[in-house]
């Protein structure tokens, strides 16, 4: 069994953010590390010079997605990173900065700690969409398979070997977010994804709320108008009841 690998991802910039999760993770015993790339304010010269420097198996399409977009993809490729920079960890848990995090937040990252059969394991997501049938039991907790996509990267498990495979496989044209990625676009890169329940992070009710890529990019799914009616959606009888048929899948 490796040694723990906690990562949070973390702007420079963004001290009360940073504040927030450190109280906490110090609170629970969990040390952890910190990276983030910002790129918001960064041309598109100085986006592609940086990728091809610290990530040349990747390239991003900047007419589809912002510089904060993108910089969100090279703090996650950062962490994992350090994984592979790691000579003990076979897997690391990476987390966002606007999360509240559950008492048992350690019990599942120690459970988590060894290698599963998925590639990534979600902590927690606001996507309903989970198998009750398709689960796998780690530790305590239950690994549900997701019907159809999943759109968060709050917090995951990600293994050594699905990024050592995906940085040194097939050179990546990237054209949607991270979380659409992994959740579900992927061809070839796709990961094997999991949902950890319960879950043991969620999106803080006030920091959380608070987008940083939104002001930065045109994209209509990151309007504010478009995510709090999501939000309000996610919350309702109507998805509680369309969800609910999950439960036989």
């Amino acid at each position: 069994m490796g040694a723990r690998l906690l990562i949070l991802v973390n702007l420079d910039s963004a001290s009360e953010r940073r504040d927030l999760m450190t109280l906490q993770l110090d609170a629970l015993g969990v040390p952890f590390e910190r990276v983030g790339v910002d790129m918001r304010a960064r041309s598109e010269g100085e986006i592609t010079a940086w990728v091809d420097a610290h990530f040349p198996n990747f390239s991003f399409d900047l007419e589809s997605l912002s510089g904060a977009e993108v910089g969100c993809w090279l703090s996650h490729l950062s962490a994992w990173n350090r994984l592979l920079e790691s000579d003990h960890a076979e897997s690391c848990i990476v987390i966002e900065d606007d999360l509240t995090l559950a008492a048992d937040f350690p019990d599942a990252i120690a459970a988590l700690e060894p290698p599963t059969t998925f590639d990534f394991v979600y902590l927690g997501t606001s996507s309903k969409n989970l198998s009750a049938r398709r689960r796998t039991r780690i530790g305590r907790f239950w690994a549900h398979a997701p019907v159809g996509a999943i759109y968060n990267t709050w917090g995951y498990a990600v293994t050594r070997a699905y990024v050592r495979r995906l940085f040194r496989g097939p050179p990546i044209r990237v054209s949607t977010p991270i979380d659409h990625f992994v959740g579900g676009s992927a061809a070839a890169a796709r990961p094997r994804i999991a949902v950890l329940r319960p879950a043991v992070v969620d999106e803080h009710p006030i920091v959380g709320t608070e987008s940083q890529i939104g002001p930065y990019t045109k994209r209509l799914d990151r309007w504010r108008l478009v995510e709090m009616a999501r939000r309000r959606l996610l919350s309702s009888r109507v998805s509680a009841l369309y969800y609910a048929l999950y439960r036989f899948l």
